[in-house]
């Protein structure tokens, strides 16, 4: 077996166990971005997602944290245009969570005496 050979394997090793820790399917991923996008809050998502899909095995604390952009999708799992739209939301969601960040952090000067 070359190195090529071996780093692919290796790849392959690499994804499919992240993609079983993870325990959530691509589309769901995308469903639960599209959502966090249209302000929906964490619970409602959850609950939509266990009544659509009642074998799912995501859980309340997945979602809190796939919500804020902290997960991974492999081009293996989707189509192609279906990738590229991940892609996408996941810029989306971040950018909707930094400026989340910024006007919070922002003092108003009437609230600073």
């Amino acid at each position: 077996m070359d190195k090529n050979q071996y780093n692919k394997k290796k790849q392959e090793r690499r994804e499919e166990k992240r993609k079983e820790k993870r325990s959530v399917q691509g589309e769901e991923v995308i469903f639960i971005f599209e959502k966090v996008l249209e302000e929906w809050k964490t619970i409602k998502i959850f609950n939509t997602l266990i009544q659509q899909n009642p074998n799912s095995f995501v859980d309340k604390k997945k979602v809190e944290t796939i919500s804020n952009g902290n997960c991974k999708i492999f081009p293996s799992e989707l189509s192609e245009e279906r990738y590229k739209y991940y892609c996408e939301l996941r810029e989306k969601v971040y950018s909707y969570w930094n400026s989340k960040k910024d006007v919070k952090n922002k003092i108003d000067p009437s609230e600073a005496n």
